[in-house]
This record gives structure tokens, C-alpha cells and sequence, in this order.
């Protein structure tokens, strides 16, 4: 599947995302808005923007037609735990697979919409806390709108957030690459090349990260939301 961009661009007050020459409609999160538009060609593009190399393989399909079954169907979207309880995958696995994340790799590539999580899963996009959103610029998933508005403290409060214990210097060592690497070449790296440059495998990028890639280590070092 060929991929004409990737990342979306503005038209219209919406984000629009092209892949093999089709437009998408998403919303400023990136997600399908609306989420009709939906196909195959919107999957295997998405997925190849969020950094997952060689195309969807057939564990990855087995994934995507499980939700949008919960979603369409059952009119309900699981927790992570049990999406990968009925999948058979266990938590790294599923993470191989899907490197930025549920909510923000798997969910998205299989077209959920942002409205829809919220309307049967809110837990899954609400990661924001009230005294964060008071005290910094953040959207409404709980990313840092500025890059410059980013201290310590907001890394800790995400870290906080996915109930982890004091952060180690292998966090700060992740976190401290993924800002350098932003101001930098103002890009967020693919979850491979961060862990190749922190040496770190994606189990132990995991176990380090249990919130995931984007929503996890790159929301903590405060780079922005990016499709």
C-alpha cells in the first residue's frame, strides 16, 4: 500500500491524511472523523505512518477485525487486558504489534473513532488530570501543546498517571533522547530507533512504559500529539 504522506496536513479546519492516493477526514487527535471512511487502504496507511514496518500481517488483522466486531456489533470497545486475553496475545506481544499503543495504534488503525471511545470506553482517552490541565497547556488527551512548557514535574505526573513507581534512570534516558531528538529534527522517532539508541528491546521499552510508545514515553518527554 503506498503511502502518499506521512502525516496529515490542514484543509478545512480538519486534518486530512492521504494514503495510495485516497483522502481521509481525521480529527485533531488523528483519528477517522467520521469514521465511515474506513477500509482496508485507511489500515494499511495508518499503520505504516505510526511506524509499523513491512504491513499489517495477519496477527495484525486478526487484532483490527476484533475490534471493529466489539465496536460495530457489540457496541462496546474492551480494556487493553482483555483485548489481548481474547486475542491470545500476551501485553509485550500485543505492544510488538502495535508500538504507539491501543488506544492510539491499534483503535486507530481499525478506525475507531476518538467520539466513539468516548462514548463507550472514556477511560481509554481520558488521561489528563484536573490539577495537570491547570497547570499546563495541554489538549484534551493530555499532550503537551508546547514543547517549551515542559518540565520534570509534568513527567512525573504522567508517570503518575499509568501508576508507576519512581522513574528510573532508564526513563529519564528514554525521555532525555526523545526531547533531544524533537528539538533536533522537530519529528518523532519510531519507537525501533528509540530503543536502538537507548539500548533498549521493545520487552524492556515495555516493561519501562506500560502506557505505550506515544500515549507513554513521548507524552512524558512532551512531544506534541502527531498523527
Amino acid at each position: 500500500m503506498q503511502v502518499d504522506g506521512p502525516g496529515p496536513s490542514e484543509q478545512r479546519g480538519h486534518n486530512v491524511a492521504t494514503f495510495g492516493g485516497r483522502e481521509y477526514s481525521l480529527d485533531a487527535g488523528g483519528f477517522l472523523d467520521p469514521p465511515e471512511q474506513w477500509d482496508e487502504g485507511f489500515a494499511e496507511g495508518m499503520a505504516q505512518s505510526l511506524g509499523i514496518e513491512g504491513g499489517l500481517s495477519g496477527r495484525h488483522w486478526s487484532v483490527i477485525r476484533y475490534l471493529r466486531r466489539k465496536v460495530l456489533e457489540e457496541k462496546t470497545l474492551p480494556y487493553f487486558v482483555v483485548a489481548c486475553i481474547e486475542n491470545g496475545l500476551r501485553l509485550h506481544e500485543f505492544r510488538a504489534l502495535f508500538p504507539t499503543g491501543y488506544h492510539r495504534g491499534a483503535c486507530r488503525i481499525a478506525g475507531i473513532s476518538y467520539a466513539a471511545t468516548l462514548a463507550m470506553n472514556a477511560a481509554l482517552a481520558d488521561e489528563i488530570t484536573p490539577m495537570m490541565r491547570a497547570r499546563y497547556p495541554v489538549s484534551p488527551v493530555g499532550f503537551l501543546e508546547r514543547f517549551d512548557a515542559w518540565d520534570e514535574e509534568f513527567a512525573a505526573a504522567v508517570a503518575r498517571e499509568w501508576k508507576l513507581p519512581a522513574l528510573t534512570e532508564r526513563h529519564w534516558r528514554v525521555v532525555r533522547y526523545l526531547r533531544n531528538h524533537y528539538a533536533a529534527n522537530h519529528a518523532v522517532p519510531v519507537v525501533y530507533e528509540t530503543c536502538r539508541a537507548t539500548g533498549l528491546s521493545l520487552k524492556e521499552f515495555g516493561q519501562l512504559f506500560p502506557g505505550g510508545y506515544r500515549r507513554g514515553a513521548c507524552r512524558m518527554a512532551g512531544l506534541p500529539l502527531l498523527p
